[in-house]
């Protein structure tokens, strides 16, 4: 869409990717030559400066072995989802979402028939696991719960494992 370039501007960072967050450091990609010479007089006009160690880290997650690790990286995750997602279907009653390019799950407890505090009791409790309360994301998530996925696959097998026993009286 050229007739959009005067208006766009696209801002990313490796930071998520690459668990650089601190480094404070994104790029900036405007089309436009006028956008792009206004935009860098607000960043001189508050003296926004990139640092150092932000420009090595992002450089170095946009090189080759980054890339190479990205991809390590994507399908190592994939494999730990599909774990979860085979190792939470024998449960009764729990709905896996599928996931799209994310380390996140998201399982929705409702058809167990338990309230979420019972569900909670027996994650926390029994399986000593603490996902985040889909409640605290926005309506509709009351009965679901956000599973991170982004671990060592050992330690994924034995969460598995634990939410499986935790659950064991539905099977």
């Amino acid at each position: 869409m050229p007739e959009a370039a005067p208006r766009t501007l696209v801002l990313t960072a490796a930071s998520k990717t690459f668990n650089i967050a601190g480094a404070r450091l994104g790029t900036v990609t405007i089309p436009d030559a006028g956008m792009r010479h206004r935009f860098r007089e607000a960043l001189d006009a508050h003296q926004v400066q990139p640092n150092l160690l932000g420009i090595e880290l992002t450089r170095a997650a946009y090189s080759p072995a980054g890339a190479a690790w990205v991809d390590e990286l994507v399908a190592y995750m994939a494999g730990n989802a599909r774990l979860f997602l085979d190792g939470m279907a024998p449960i009764p009653g729990l709905k896996a979402m599928p996931m799209q390019s994310t380390y996140l799950a998201w399982v929705d407890f409702a058809g167990t028939g338990m309230e979420m505090t019972e569900v909670l009791k027996r994650i926390h409790g029994q399986a000593r696991i603490a996902p985040s309360r889909g409640v605290d994301f926005g309506t509709g998530g009351e009965t679901c719960l956000r599973f991170n996925l982004g671990t060592a696959r050992p330690r994924l097998q034995e969460a598995i494992a634990r939410l499986q026993d935790a659950f064991s009286d539905l099977q």
